[in-house]
């Protein structure tokens, strides 16, 4: 499975590696990132503990924004299909996980959990399941 998320696991040590991270709070959210790849790579899931959930969801869509203002464009232009797909998924596989982060400490149903394990869905060009 790791070789499924090396692209998006990739994305995320990228931001975390060239993000400028003056202030604390930037350090951990890229530390979080960080981390989230190395999990991400070798199972295709993570696990976060709750008070992780906001940074790491404002990670996400940090990777989000990046991705689509500066990398997607140039995906586009020269008109590589392929890794337009891939970077679609990755904006809107961050988008997804940084709401779903929010939701789980927003929500009363979540309400008691010290943690919560995320699985990406499939990558473009992934072996469907039977």
């Amino acid at each position: 499975m790791s070789s499924q998320y090396a692209f998006f696991a990739g994305i995320l040590r990228f931001v975390a590696k060239k993000t400028t991270a003056e202030a604390p709070d930037i350090r951990v959210m890229m530390g979080h990132l960080a981390g989230i790849a190395d999990a991400v790579e070798t199972t295709g899931q993570f696990i976060i503990l709750r008070e992780n959930c906001e940074s790491a969801a404002r990670g996400f869509a940090g990777v989000a924004q990046f991705l689509q203002e500066r990398i997607l464009p140039e995906a586009l232009a020269d008109g590589n299909k392929g890794a337009v797909e891939q970077l679609k998924w990755a904006i809107e596989t961050s988008l997804a996980l940084a709401a779903e982060l929010v939701k789980r400490i927003t929500v009363a149903d979540y309400e008691g959990q010290s943690s919560f394990s995320f699985d990406l869905p499939q990558p473009p060009g992934a072996p469907k399941p039977h």
